[in-house]
């Protein structure tokens, strides 16, 4: 029986240039300072012991981990470091080294792909080398990476702002993902497969989905089944909308019809004038050019995160902000704050802004002023609400929600039948039943971000481990051609034993029922892939020639 599988992988060649050590220290100072890249894992190379090879291993190596960032950037999950297969001086007259990579393979992106980051990766690190790192050079340095490697790469692989922090766990805990295209990923093998796009499952709605992107509809919903919905009107004039505000009553909200995520919501509208404008705010910004008019609820809203009919994480959504710490004032403390995002790599940077007419309204309402010295751990808004557009900051409460909070929001997913969903509920206090303080939902959220920020992310494991049956995967077991017998034999018990287990060879394929399957001239390989995205399948037994090299 063969023993060991192999991952699907690429083998590409690299030229390296020996440097000598300076410029060495130029690209370590690069990596840690502008690329966040702290810790650098070293490789064995074997039968070197001068110092150019040293030196250029050194090399090969801030260039590997440089490829596996690139690679998260652009959308390609390949969380291992590429492997080193072979290293020797090709161009001795030249110093130039030749090595050849292995990199794990996603399904659906080219090839070309790869090789344009590994070849921006060791370009990058060749002018890093002859550059030593300015301050004044970082901002330049991220907008070239952006431009002309992050964009390209993106445009070309489809993902969301939760597939990468999504398929890093996933790896990490041994689990197999394919991708199926346009961002699509299938997690785990044959019957313990589920498939995710974003933080989307194949178990969730599509009608649900269609749904709750139309508030109307939504809040009409939630109160058929009993549940606290908001007070609203849609409109389509402004005349329409100040009607509808007298018969409400002030204080309103208005937001469009078919957005979500906070964007172009107005809060706090308390008169005509003030209306005028924000219906001509939300009516840009909906494409069905209709405008909600809201009963404006008192309280923070607080989205609870739920997955699988629970409660996986709930958080207070704060606006963006600054926190006191009892010595600076308002604008030292926010002058500050932007010296330290604008000192960290996009990818990693805090939502926050200079001080504009919105932040200094958010000041004004909150009883401070620019001169203002906040007492330590005051928090001081530069927003009225948290949304997509501003930013915000998420304080965890998932230990205080009451469970009464908690029931509405389950049945709310429930009732749209979405497997993971964001209900967003509008309180003063989530620690106090929703009849109790006027509480409603505010919004249901499809596929809402997963892994946007550090809270998100602490509980994806928690999420991976109940959604996925273990490691994901189904035990396949290969035998050699003159172990067929011995093959079938092995299927049967699996099969009496009520795993739906089949048999591949590089000439049929026999499902559980005895039953061929026709694969046509499909390789083994193929064959095998196959299998695994049947999700019928428990099991596969692989009958194979000795030479053959089985990926899995």
């Amino acid at each position: 029986m063969i023993k060991s599988l192999v991952n699907s992988s690429l083998k590409v060649p690299v030229k390296v240039q020996c440097i000598d050590s300076q410029r060495l220290q130029y690209i370590e100072i690069w990596l840690r300072d502008v690329l966040d890249i702290k810790e650098i894992e070293p490789y064995n190379f074997q039968n070197e012991n001068d110092d150019a090879a040293c030196s250029t291993r050194e090399l090969l190596q801030y260039q590997l981990h440089v490829m596996r960032l690139f690679f998260q950037l652009g959308n390609m999950p390949i969380f291992d470091l590429p492997a080193v297969l072979s290293f020797y001086l090709e161009d001795q007259k030249r110093n130039i080294f030749h090595a050849e990579i292995q990199v794990d393979k996603i399904e659906a992106v080219p090839e070309s792909v790869y090789q344009s980051v590994i070849n921006s990766s060791v370009a990058i690190c060749v002018w890093m080398s002859e550059n030593p790192l300015y301050a004044s050079d970082k901002n330049k340095y991220y907008a070239t990476i952006r431009e002309k490697i992050i964009k390209p790469l993106q445009s070309m692989v489809p993902a969301g702002k939760s597939t990468i922090p999504l398929l890093k766990v996933v790896h990490s805990l041994g689990i197999p993902f394919i991708h199926l295209g346009l961002g699509v990923y299938q997690l785990g093998w044959g019957s313990k497969a589920r498939i995710m796009d974003r933080s989307t499952t194949a178990q969730d709605s599509a009608i649900g989905a269609k749904l709750v992107q139309n508030k109307l509809a939504t809040a009409h919903i939630l109160r058929k089944a009993a549940l606290p919905a908001p007070t609203h009107e849609m409109v389509v004039t402004e005349n329409d909308a100040i009607s509808s505000a007298d018969r409400i009553g002030y204080p309103i909200v208005v937001k469009p019809l078919d957005q979500d995520r906070g964007i172009g919501v107005s809060t706090d509208i308390y008169n005509e004038k003030n209306l005028k404008t924000a219906f001509r705010s939300a009516l840009q910004l909906s494409s069905s050019k209709r405008v909600i008019i809201e009963k404006q609820v008192s309280g923070v809203c607080h989205r609870l995160f739920i997955a699988n009919g629970k409660l996986l994480y709930a958080v207070k959504r704060l606006p963006m902000s600054v926190i006191g710490d009892g010595i600076k004032n308002v604008k030292e403390l926010v002058d500050a704050e932007l010296l330290i995002q604008s000192n960290r790599p996009p990818w990693t940077r805090t939502e926050i802004s200079a001080i504009d007419e919105l932040a200094k309204t958010a000041i004004i309402q909150a009883g401070f002023t620019l001169n203002s010295v906040p007492e330590s751990g005051a928090f001081v808004p530069l927003r009225k609400i948290e949304s997509t557009e501003w930013g915000g900051i998420d304080e965890e409460v998932t230990e205080k929600v009451h469970p009464e909070n908690v029931a509405i929001a389950i049945n709310a997913a429930r009732l749209f039948g979405l497997y993971i969903a964001g209900i967003d509920i509008i309180t003063e206090d989530i620690s106090t039943p929703w009849f109790e303080n006027g509480a409603i939902i505010n919004e249901v959220n499809f596929s809402p971000l997963f892994g946007g920020g550090e809270i998100s992310r602490r509980h994806i494991p928690l999420f991976i481990r109940d959604f996925i049956d273990g490691d994901g995967k189904i035990p396949v077991s290969i035998f050699e051609k003159n172990q067929t017998q011995q093959a079938v034999a092995y299927q049967q018990q699996l099969i009496k034993s009520g795993v739906h287990c089949y048999l591949v060879s590089e000439n049929e394929s026999i499902d559980s029922n005895g039953q061929s399957i026709f694969h046509g001239s499909l390789e083994l390989n193929a064959k095998i892939t196959a299998l695994f995205m049947n999700s019928k399948v428990d099991a596969i037994v692989v009958v194979t020639s000795k030479n053959d090299c089985v990926y899995v």
